[in-house]
């Protein structure tokens, strides 16, 4: 649960930067989440009864972004984990043109 509280407040976040970044007048800006939104405190998991289409956005995975060549790329530390008491790395992806 403090994972879903920590998720919703970060894509909160950057859900405002992406509406920042269209308004300055990048209109294709569009963010892709980290794994699920949990914009809602309690979500349906089915994007047909999803409560806020508006704000819901899909993973960079489910785009077919490769997460971890991308986040390399650009010297980001990501690493498939061995243990859950492992540091996590999460990347949310804002895609401007």
């Amino acid at each position: 649960e403090d994972n879903r509280a920590w998720t919703r407040k970060v894509c909160t976040g950057l859900l405002k930067l992406e509406r920042d970044v269209f308004l300055a007048g990048y209109y294709k800006a569009f963010l892709l989440f980290m794994g699920s939104c949990y914009i809602c405190s309690e979500c349906e998991g089915s994007r047909l009864s999803c409560k806020n289409l508006k704000l819901a956005r899909p993973s960079p995975e489910a785009l077919a972004i490769d997460v971890y060549a991308t986040v390399r790329r650009y010297g980001y530390p990501i690493e498939v984990l061995q243990d859950y008491k492992q540091e996590l790395n999460k990347y949310g992806i804002l895609l401007i043109e």
